[in-house]
């Protein structure tokens, strides 16, 4: 009697697993359970995209950009992945990969996330400029105005940076928001940054287990094999 073996979860099941822990901040427990769905289904963009929203929730950076990567090879072409790995990129201090995608990607990120993003990785002229556009196109949320603020901070004018948080924050707390962003304010502070924005911790990341890398699944290197005798 084999009847009381009990199955593996399906992929879909973890996934979603994993997607409720992320939601309830279990961000350790997310990592686990997504890294499972991609082992389950390691051809399924869907799942590395999952982990990669996980490990950068943890401030695994470098993780991220593996995971996120791997998503779009396998044919992520979701904005929300694009910009998670442009910020993953910012974090681990490749600005220039980081424009890249962010070009690649700039009819489709919203202007409010790509302009601060775009701040973030230097092009802070750039930057204010889209979000300032944004802005006098009527799209005046306090998340815009605030990015905007933050973008005038890294571009070093806190006058205009205070001038935009006063919009938003109440009087007793401008003081403290300016304040924790010039204590980060330095050009190596990248990785600092991007936590502070996302809310995540610092940690060092020891990289994606080499037994999820897309190039450990015998199905890529038959591609590899396919591509190159073609």
């Amino acid at each position: 009697g084999g009847a009381n073996v009990v199955a593996a979860p399906k992929p879909d099941q973890t996934a979603a697993r994993a997607q409720a822990e992320l939601k309830k901040g279990h961000i350790d427990k997310a990592i686990a359970l997504a890294e499972a769905a991609v082992q389950g289904a390691p051809r399924e963009p869907a799942y590395r995209a999952l982990l990669g929203q996980a490990d950068l929730r943890a401030g695994r950076f470098e993780s991220a950009i593996a995971a996120l990567n791997d998503a779009m090879t396998l044919g992520d072409n979701s904005a929300r992945t694009a910009l998670a790995l442009s910020l993953a990129n910012v974090a681990a201090g490749d600005n220039h990969e980081a424009v890249a995608i962010m070009d690649d990607w700039r009819d489709a990120i919203p202007a409010s996330d790509l302009g601060l993003a775009l701040a973030l990785a230097g092009q802070t002229g750039r930057g204010i400029a889209m979000l300032n556009d944004s802005l006098r196109a009527g799209n005046a949320t306090p998340k815009l105005r605030q990015n905007l603020a933050y973008a005038f901070a890294l571009d070093g004018r806190w006058r205009e940076a205070r001038l935009m948080i006063q919009q938003d924050v109440p009087a007793g707390e401008v003081d403290a928001r300016i304040g924790a962003w010039a204590s980060q304010a330095k050009p190596e502070d990248f990785k600092q940054r991007v936590a502070a924005l996302l809310g995540t911790p610092l940690r060092s990341d020891p990289g994606m287990p080499v037994r999820l890398a897309l190039s450990a699944s015998s199905e890529t290197e038959q591609l590899a094999a396919e591509a190159a005798a073609t």
